[in-house]
């Protein structure tokens, strides 16, 4: 067991990329129960300061990883002496996970994303890795996902599959909340929320020069390319979230 740190409201789990991954593999192979991994960010944070379901469905998570750099900031902040070692960030967990995959022979189901994105995600992944185990994908239709039909349409897709891993991109705290909800009937040994990543992964979002990843200044990329629909989050939600817990962090103040 890794040694947790609490950022904000939420305990994180003190590991490094490969350690979170050989916890994962380490979980799926051992098949004795449905457990779930969590990457938490910035706007997770924001979210949970204000979502009880979702403070629910990060309590049940096995593994909780710094997905977001501010997340490893934050930890520094704190009186404890205890740091967050590196961010874990999901976009790379999956291509370690695609890896680990080749190695061990788990096999791991992409579900959700954009329309298109998971396939082609796989075709990348096979691309750099020809004997990763991607035993399927599934993209549920929007217009009908919350209907009981589509629910028990991707449960039976999914359980069809068998995989060791599902790797569930519908977005926080969509995906969070879903896989709670559902992690008992499918009986995947693991799960973990993804976010965007499968869109990353086929190429359909540009990800971050690797400069900008290891200086904390991935989101500004991603806002160039989508600043409509990520200005709410960034600057009117996450910015202001993220001043107040640094001003609590250094007061002392709840």
């Amino acid at each position: 067991m890794s040694m947790r740190i609490t950022v904000g409201d939420v305990e994180f789990d003190d590991v490094t990329m490969q350690e979170a991954a050989d916890r994962m593999v380490e979980m799926a192979s051992r098949r004795d129960k449905p457990r779930f991994v969590c990457t938490g960010n910035l706007d997770h944070l924001e979210l949970l300061s204000r979502d009880a379901e979702f403070v629910d469905a990060y309590r049940a998570a096995d593994l909780v990883l710094a997905d977001g750099a501010p997340v490893v900031w934050l930890s520094r902040l704190g009186s404890s002496g205890k740091r967050l070692r590196e961010r874990v960030a999901g976009s790379d967990l999956f291509w370690e996970l695609a890896r680990r995959s080749e190695e061990s022979g788990v096999r791991l189901f992409f579900l959700g994303g954009a329309p298109g994105a998971a396939e082609r995600a796989s075709d990348a992944v096979r691309k750099r890795y020809p004997l990763t185990m991607i035993c399927g994908s599934y993209c549920p239709p929007y217009e009908t996902f919350a209907t009981e039909e589509e629910q028990s349409r991707i449960r039976e897709i999914v359980h069809e599959a068998n995989p060791d891993i599902l790797l569930v991109a519908f977005g926080a705290p969509k995906q969070e909340k879903w896989i709670c909800k559902n992690k008992d009937l499918l009986g995947v040994p693991v799960s973990i929320g993804v976010g965007g990543t499968l869109e990353m992964a086929a190429g359909i979002v540009r990800r971050a020069p690797v400069w900008m990843r290891r200086s904390g200044l991935e989101w500004s990329f991603r806002f160039l390319q989508e600043p409509s629909r990520l200005f709410q989050r960034y600057f009117v939600r996450d910015l202001p979230f993220l001043i107040s817990t640094i001003y609590r962090s250094l007061t002392g103040r709840a």
